[in-house]
């Protein structure tokens, strides 16, 4: 890691883990951690330029018919870079970043919505791992059993498009974006020195679930991984 900068880590897991209930425990507990970091919600200027950057990349998919992007693919795209950008300036001002949905959720949701057939915009997919693999230090993975999933999707006031389906599907799409989630990690860790741990969010009270969070992530603070 940069000692320059603060510890860069992702919380990934299916929906339902606790990934943002986490991420706020641990931060209403620990100061230094900025959380609140994702995909959603950022800068407009960050956008705009981000979508100015891959201009070049969109033309080129828009000339070749079996590779032309999707609105959704060039949405995430975008976010994702924005994200890099905002994400490199906030490390330089803290000592943790606690991102909940970041660039190995956006590369899996890609990856699950819409890489059935082949990756349609190859070279920036290796040049956004290989970029973000030198900035994110830590994942750690999210999870639980997937009846926990499904009444926690069904209970908490968050929308989710599977909210309503039956039991099966949810456990399905868990499933799916396990898988995705495996793919990026494994592609990441090829690119870079990411070190991933785990954390069952359904085998203790939230406070306890915060605890051991912190104690991961000063671990890793500590190592300067």
């Amino acid at each position: 890691m940069n000692r320059h900068r603060g510890v860069v880590v992702e919380l990934v897991g299916p929906a339902g883990a606790g990934k943002t209930t986490l991420a706020a425990g641990a931060s209403a507990v620990d100061p230094t951690i900025r959380a609140g970091l994702s995909l959603w919600g950022l800068p407009r200027p960050k956008l705009l330029s981000a979508a100015i950057k891959l201009i070049p990349t969109f033309i080129s998919a828009a000339l070749r018919p079996s590779r032309r992007l999707q609105w959704g693919e060039m949405a995430q795209m975008i976010r994702l870079g924005a994200l890099r950008r905002v994400v490199g300036d906030e490390a330089r001002k803290h000592r943790v970043i606690l991102l909940d949905e970041g660039p190995v959720f956006a590369l899996s949701w890609l990856d699950f919505f819409f890489a059935r057939n082949g990756h349609r915009a190859p070279s920036w997919r290796r040049r956004a791992v290989a970029d973000w693999a030198s900035l994110l230090d830590v994942v750690v993975f999210i999870d639980a059993a997937d009846s926990t999933l499904a009444q926690r999707i069904r209970t908490r006031e968050k929308d989710h498009l599977v909210k309503d389906l039956p039991d099966h599907e949810i456990y399905g799409f868990a499933a799916g974006f396990r898988k995705a989630f495996d793919g990026v990690i494994t592609e990441m860790s090829k690119a870079g020195h990411l070190v991933v741990d785990a954390l069952r969010t359904d085998r203790a009270a939230k406070s306890e679930n915060a605890t051991l969070l912190l104690s991961t992530l000063a671990a890793r603070r500590h190592n300067g991984n």
